[in-house]
């Protein structure tokens, strides 16, 4: 019982980052449709467009894990 409630605590940190990887993207990816146009340097446009791109990278990271760690719950209740 103690391996499904770590289980289970794992999940919830998992999904907590999730949430938040995923507020920061949308977030960031309004603010740069909104101003792409008015950026003076084109570094901290480029900047905001490759800090999107890892926060994609760990969005689809956290799914994954997420059903890695449900499969696992899944095989502690049995």
């Amino acid at each position: 019982m103690p391996k499904l409630d770590e289980a289970k605590e794992r999940l919830g940190v998992v999904k907590l980052l999730l949430s938040f990887f995923m507020t920061t993207f949308i977030a960031l990816i309004s603010f740069i449709a909104l101003n792409y146009r008015t950026y003076s340097d084109p570094v901290v446009f480029y900047g905001a467009c490759t800090v999107a791109f890892i926060l994609l990278v760990f969005i689809f990271l956290g799914g994954r894990q997420i059903k890695a760690i449900l499969r696992e719950i899944k095989d502690l209740k049995k």
